[in-house]
């Protein structure tokens, strides 16, 4: 039965997007949603008591309904899920015992966790049904224009496409979800095989140099130091499709990742574990949001809606697939944008510009005591002009510490790159008039670990809580 689901995903979803016009759109994601809130209002507690005043015979608006917190979920899991449903210790004790992957609790239910980045592991939950059409659409919208009948041929007749997932394979995380919870007929066609980023790296580059992927996924950190694996003339594989999500991509890897596989298209993939398929890139290079899948809401720290062009604090998601766990305006900590203007690709769907992950802004104080935000992008625009710089991460230790791991390019005075690094965030300090304040220290190093809570190198990041007044 997943095959039937993964496949009304997939061309549901190709179809919608070719056929519908934006206004069919919009009318088909309001009918999923008018259909899921009667669903949560019938069948949940949380959802009888957040959306008992809302008439879905009417016009909905979101607006109406309070916004749901990871922190809430979790105090009132039970009362999020429809009955059936395994509660929040069965849940723990399934990930305890089997992590995550193609073990599904009780045989019918995906179990997956967020890395606890935000303070707290969240726990979602869904029927294996409503995972698989969310799967399908994901491939649909990541694939979406690679999928014409001359490009799906090509790959018929017992020649499989191989799809290597370059990701954490153990625990319950999403990407590893999306890589083994495959309907088993899709394998008729498509060859996917998960490759773990924990391996060492030289193990890594042999496997995926016998696999010959046509498609590579991965985050946008390990692929990047798969490209340098490439242009060390080490990794020999040379996919025509690339795909990066879980992690905000810099330029520095975009940059990288084109220069060792010239041949590949590179999109990016925009999702949460609360969402598998939130957004994904066009080949005209936008993000659009799967609107038939999905809404996202930018929203302000206050939670009050910003205009079209203007970055938000946070988003509200609404999951407009998953019954198990119904997910209405559930507050995710990224910074989007909303583009206003139609897109070249000719998608129905409107597009958006994925600014980052707020939690990774760093509050530094001045000599008052003050603070001031911090967000990533000026760093990553400080650390881009930093000669011989191969990766870095930038960890804000304690209040106003700043610590730069930096792995310097091969064949260059390492000691001098450090010395630039160190120069260049002292200048940004500077311009910020926090140079007497801020301790800057530098510390050179091999590679970067990746830890193993999320098993994702966090870039830029802070251990320093935030002030009270920054939420």
């Amino acid at each position: 039965m997943t095959f039937f689901s993964f496949m009304r995903g997939l061309t549901g979803a190709l179809y919608r997007e070719r056929r519908f016009t934006a206004e069919q759109l919009r009318a088909h994601r309001d009918e999923r949603l008018r259909t899921l809130i009667e669903h949560a209002k019938t069948r949940t507690r949380l959802g009888a008591e957040k959306l008992a005043h809302i008439d879905t015979s009417l016009p909905i608006n979101l607006a109406q309904i309070r916004p749901t917190s990871k922190a809430e979920l979790l105090e009132r899991f039970e009362d999020s899920i429809v009955d059936g449903v395994p509660t929040l210790e069965e849940v723990k004790r399934h990930v305890a015992e089997h992590g995550g992957g193609t073990h599904l609790c009780r045989g019918r239910f995906t179990v997956a966790t967020t890395s606890g980045t935000t303070g707290r592991v969240g726990y979602f939950i869904s029927d294996r049904k409503d995972f698989a059409e969310q799967n399908g659409a994901l491939l649909a919208r990541i694939l979406r224009h690679r999928l014409a009948p001359r490009d799906v041929l090509r790959f018929s007749f017992g020649r499989r496409y191989r799809m290597a997932m370059t990701i954490a394979t153990g625990g319950a995380f999403i990407t590893r979800l999306v890589a083994d919870v495959r309907p088993f007929l899709t394998g008729a066609f498509v060859d996917t095989q998960t490759f773990d980023i924990m391996a060492p790296t030289e193990a890594l580059v042999h496997q995926l140099n016998l696999f010959r992927p046509h498609y590579l996924h991965g985050y946008p950190t390990m692929v990047e130091a798969l490209a340098h694996e490439r242009l060390l003339g080490r990794l020999a594989i040379d996919p025509e499709f690339i795909s990066l999500g879980s992690e905000p991509v810099s330029r520095r890897a975009l940059s990288a990742i084109a220069r060792a596989f010239p041949r590949a298209q590179i999109a990016e993939t925009y999702g949460a574990t609360e969402c598998v398929a939130i957004a994904n890139q066009c080949s005209a290079g936008r993000m659009h949001v799967n609107e038939d899948l999905a809404i996202i809401e930018p929203v302000d720290a206050m939670g009050r809606p910003v205009p079209v062009g203007v970055a938000s604090d946070k988003v509200y998601l609404t999951n407009l697939v998953n019954r198990a766990q119904p997910l209405l305006r559930y507050e995710l900590s990224d910074s989007i944008t909303l583009l206003g203007d139609d897109c070249p690709c000719g998608s129905p769907m409107r597009s958006v510009r994925i600014e980052g992950r707020a939690d990774d802004t760093i509050f530094l104080a001045d000599a008052s005591g003050q603070f001031s935000a911090h967000p990533p992008v000026p760093f990553e625009v400080v650390f881009l002009g930093v000669a011989g710089l191969r990766q870095y991460q930038l960890v804000h230790e304690r209040q106003n510490q700043l610590l730069v791991r930096v792995v310097s390019e091969d064949g260059v005075d390492a000691a001098e790159v450090a010395r630039g690094a160190s120069q260049a965030l002292t200048a940004y300090l500077a311009r910020a008039r926090l140079d007497a304040e801020v301790e800057v220290s530098v510390e050179l190093t091999d590679s970067l670990e990746r830890t193993a809570a999320g098993h994702k190198l966090r870039q830029i990041y802070s251990k320093v809580p935030r002030p009270a007044l920054a939420g």
